[in-house]
């Protein structure tokens, strides 16, 4: 193993044994199962009312939990042939009608706010470091390229089992509380999201990290972070509805550079579509961690 690979290792475990001393890992833990669960309690309440409504307009008994009038719907043609003209792509409307109702809620879900909370709390892990002074210790014995990518590693680490831990939270919740609910298969589409999620949230990591290497506090680091997302998400709607022939062909070059043009090629089922948008949010991430210490590498600590 290489000095620089072993450095970056290193920092990474000190990343994560740090996370646990100071408590920050289990407060991050606890946020996304917590949320994730009050999130699908309050989808569960939703479509439980639907139902109940459902079930008067046709003169039926309403159930005592919600799911089995969804799960008829869901199976039903016309709400098929309904979902394949507004995806317009048969393969794709398919795709997603072969999925849970509460595995396509948690995908969005995570898709949703995971990197809103990327951005909130990795924004500030360099910035603070640099700071209060703590970094200049780590960078006595490791280079400040090792120190960077070691940071995006521990980070990563922890979004990874943040995510998977909210997958949990959402089928607890929905094994708990949903009639017609079918184990197995929420399980392994809960999985599914928990990780394309963690792929797609790997783009927006790097850019907090990157961020967080050009700015002076924690403070200006996360605030500036939110504006940026903000940002590309404009920049992102606006290029989806101008791009086209000729030199519109650049607003599509544009969208590509921004996490979300790659959002709902991750939510597809065939690797043509999926493996390329998850190297795009992979290659995103650390060529905007690598565009932040171009600034790292020249500041004076």
């Amino acid at each position: 193993m290489s000095a620089g690979r072993s450095a970056v290792l290193t920092v990474a475990g000190h990343e994560l044994r740090d996370a646990r001393r100071s408590r920050r890992a289990l407060v991050l833990l606890l946020l996304y199962f917590a949320g994730a669960a009050a999130a699908t309690l309050l989808f569960v309440k939703v479509l439980r009312e639907a139902e109940t409504q459902v079930a008067r307009s046709l003169g039926l008994d309403a159930t005592r939990r919600a799911g089995s009038v969804s799960a008829t719907l869901w199976k039903s043609r016309p709400l098929r042939d309904g979902l394949v003209r507004l995806a317009g792509d048969e393969a794709l409307a398919q795709y997603l009608l072969a999925i849970p109702p509460l595995a396509l809620f948690y995908g969005w879900l995570s898709f949703t706010f995971a990197p809103l909370l990327v951005m909130l709390l990795g924004s500030t892990r360099i910035a603070v470091e640099v700071w209060s002074g703590a970094a200049r210790f780590a960078l006595f014995r490791v280079s400040r390229l090792s120190w960077c990518l070691g940071k995006y590693l521990g980070q990563a680490l922890q979004l990874l089992a943040a995510l998977l831990l909210s997958a949990a939270g959402a089928w607890l919740i929905g094994w708990a509380r949903l009639e017609a609910f079918e184990p197995l298969s929420a399980a392994v589409w809960v999985f599914v999201f928990a990780v394309k999620a963690w792929i797609y949230s790997l783009a927006f990591l790097g850019l907090a990290l990157g961020l967080s290497q050009v700015c002076a506090g924690p403070n200006l680091a996360a605030a500036l972070g939110f504006g940026v997302m903000i940002g590309m998400g404009v920049v992102n709607a606006v290029a989806g509805a101008q791009s086209g022939p000729g030199w519109r062909r650049l607003w599509e070059a544009a969208r590509l550079l921004t996490p979300g043009g790659h959002k709902f090629d991750l939510w597809r089922g065939d690797l043509a579509h999926v493996l390329p948008a998850a190297v795009f949010c992979g290659a995103l991430g650390l060529a905007y961690l690598a565009v932040g210490y171009a600034r790292f590498a020249r500041k004076d600590l």
